[in-house]
């Protein structure tokens, strides 16, 4: 891992981003390209023109101090830890930004985004920002939860295994984050229900692929009846005390509604560590 990405905003739990990313790029003797956005106004003129004098111009003012803010922060932290890195403003309608985000995730190893807060303002447009990324980068993401928790020498991770090649691919993809881990489990849920996604022994094949990087990974499998997968992920992520999940990303179609199931939209809605995913 030699280069990551972090989408940088002048919110309090931004930080929780810059900090994951320093701690990677420390590990990983990584450069660091942290982004902002500065989104640019979509009125129309003629409604423009009913607005109060100034009004355009205080927002894009806002904006580009909203942007300025976000780098400076994120300048400052790099700076202090000696990483390597660099910075950029993305000054796009909010139509196009996450494109053009996805297009620098293109070019990196991994980009780190925050969990979408439902509650927040900008919820929407930060889901926009996730699947932009995921669907269009070819790039893994890593989604840091906006209940943050303090950096932590890494322990377990959990990869979410059902066979299918955006599982694999997520798995290969956080090779780098599994070798620093103590304990790495294969988790399999109702493995009976993919038979042909699975070998004799469910896990046991991506097992073997692990241990030829030394990631010396165990294998728990679970048949769950009564609660839904997703649930059962998040009951094992606390139950194990794990502080990473690799999982694919479900579905097919760049449509939301459509690209994520039922399992990853509520894991991202639930999610308490961080999650790398892959599509």
């Amino acid at each position: 891992m030699k280069d990551i990405l972090v989408h940088l905003d002048d919110s309090e739990v931004c930080s929780h981003r810059i900090r994951t990313a320093i701690s990677l790029a420390t590990k990983h003797d990584a450069h660091v390209v942290g982004v902002a956005l500065k989104i640019k106004s979509t009125i129309a003129d003629y409604i423009s023109e009913a607005l109060p004098s100034g009004f355009l111009e205080a927002q894009r003012e806002a904006v580009e101090i909203s942007a300025n803010k976000a780098i400076e922060r994120f300048v400052a932290e790099a700076t202090k830890a000696g990483i390597s890195f660099e910075t950029d403003i993305i000054n796009k309608s909010a139509a196009k930004a996450p494109s053009v985000l996805a297009f620098y995730a293109r070019h990196t190893d991994i980009t780190i985004l925050g969990q979408t807060n439902e509650e927040s303002g900008g919820a929407s447009f930060n889901t926009a920002l996730m699947d932009a990324t995921l669907l269009e980068s070819g790039r893994p993401l890593y989604l840091v939860p906006y209940v943050g928790k303090k950096i932590q020498p890494v322990k377990t991770a959990v990869i979410a295994w059902d066979g299918s090649f955006k599982a694999a691919r997520a798995v290969n993809d956080a090779i780098p984050l599994l070798q620093d881990r103590k304990e790495t489990i294969i988790l399999v849920i109702n493995a009976e229900e993919r038979k042909t996604a699975h070998g004799k022994q469910p896990g046991a094949d991506i097992a073997a692929h692990l241990a030829r990087y030394g990631v010396h990974a165990t294998i728990e499998r679970e048949t769950v009846k009564q609660i839904d997968i997703d649930s059962a992920i998040l009951n094992f992520l606390a139950d194990s005390g794990a502080d990473l999940l690799v999982m694919g990303a479900y579905g097919h179609s760049r449509l939301r509604e459509k690209a994520f199931g039922g399992v990853t939209q509520n894991i991202l809605k639930n999610m308490t560590v961080p999650v790398l995913m892959s599509a």
